[in-house]
């Protein structure tokens, strides 16, 4: 059966064939490095004779889940497989010939000083510290792969790059033949926010600093507190709306991913959220789309328009509570790590990577009634 890969699969193909101990994927936004790493993955486990163990990590395990293990299924499927009669739910690891591909999140401390292996694969190796990295790397008997987005430097560039032997294989969008064109045009719109521009659509390493909320943790929606939507309208961006509760004696925000999606029509997104089974709840949604508020309200949704803070206002007011994420809200956990000070020392936050932050400003203010009242300046 014919496998399509891009020069991503290729180079890495490459360099494992020549025995490359680290290789190492940089990488800008859709570039395939992730896709391309799980391809060859599963082509060394399906042409070994012998038994392997093949370790996928990532800071924790319901990151995996919503990308590389998803990724994984399709290209199981694309070569023949069905994922559920090779796979072990409970265990979340695969079984294929006489090799064994496990997934596990770092948080795992278990796993990670526990057995060894034979291949490794850390997926966005920045997000992981740099102790855990050595603790899996002296326990891989063979390769270890490791990819990130270059927002910023981290323990790669301080104690591999220039100090150990590695192949390094840098990426762009542009590697990747199967984009859509629609796909494409959304990336390349970022091109006048030259931050994010030399980060996720040069696979550079950019100048971007600590990531804005921290305050966070994974658990379950606390359905015992009264609790809302919020929206925030996309155009190229995507449509995001959460769910969100607020405990504010514990001081604990509760949310979790319910849309996240690109190009919708104002019908399109109505069905969306009916299919979301949402009827008669609020929702608060962006005071920027006014018309569209109109339609769906005319529709038959509870739907008001937020009151808008400064954002430094919100910010400070959520860094005062704990986050609490659901496992399954992927595109949340992305923009809590990637949503950054584009200068931390002046308090200027990225203007990216915030689709579905908005609304968690929106909600938060909304549920905790923090509307910062500005005086009127006399003419």
């Amino acid at each position: 059966m014919a496998v399509l890969t891009t020069t991503v699969f290729e180079q890495n193909l490459l360099a494992y064939t020549n025995g490359e101990s680290l290789i190492v994927n940089q990488g800008g936004t859709r570039s395939s490095k992730s896709y391309s790493i799980m391809q060859l993955l599963l082509e060394i486990a399906i042409r070994s004779k012998k038994p392997l163990i093949i370790s996928v990590c990532s800071y924790a395990l319901p990151h995996l889940k919503l990308g590389v293990m998803r990724d994984f299924d399709e290209i199981l499927l694309a070569r023949g497989f069905i994922p559920d009669q090779i796979k072990n739910k409970t265990d979340n690891y695969y079984r294929i010939g006489k090799v064994i591909i496990e997934f596990f999140g770092t948080d795992n401390l278990g796993k990670v000083h526990g057995p060894a292996r034979d291949i490794l694969f850390i997926n966005e190796g920045n997000f992981i510290k740099s102790e855990i990295y050595t603790q899996l790397a002296i326990r891989t008997k063979q390769a270890i792969f490791i990819d990130f987005n270059p927002t910023r430097e981290f323990w790669y560039h301080n104690e591999i790059q220039g100090k150990i032997e590695h192949k390094l294989i840098k990426s762009t969008y542009k590697d990747n033949q199967f984009l859509t064109l629609a796909q494409i045009q959304r990336i390349e719109a970022k091109k006048t926010n030259k931050e994010w521009w030399r980060v996720y659509g040069e696979g550079e390493l950019g100048r971007l600093e600590d990531a804005i909320f921290t305050n966070w943790r994974y658990g379950e929606f606390d359905d015992t507190l009264p609790f809302i939507y919020a929206l925030d309208f996309g155009s190229r961006d995507p449509d995001a709306m959460i769910k969100i509760a607020v405990d504010k004696h514990l001081k604990l925000i509760y949310v979790d991913e319910i849309i996240y999606q690109a190009d919708n029509s104002t019908s399109d997104l109505y069905k969306l959220i009916v299919a979301a089974g949402i009827k008669n709840e609020l929702i608060v949604a962006d005071s920027a789309g006014t018309r569209t508020i109109s339609d769906l309200s005319a529709m038959g949704l509870n739907i008001e328009a937020c009151v808008k803070n400064k954002i430094l206002d919100d910010i400070k007011a959520i860094k005062d509570y704990e986050i609490i994420v659901t496992e399954s809200s992927y595109n949340i956990v992305r923009e809590l790590n990637t949503w950054v000070w584009l200068n931390k020392k002046g308090e200027v936050p990225l203007d990216d990577n915030n689709h579905t932050l908005d609304p968690l400003r929106y909600g938060f203010n909304k549920l905790t009634k923090k509307v910062v009242q500005r005086k009127m300046r006399r003419l």
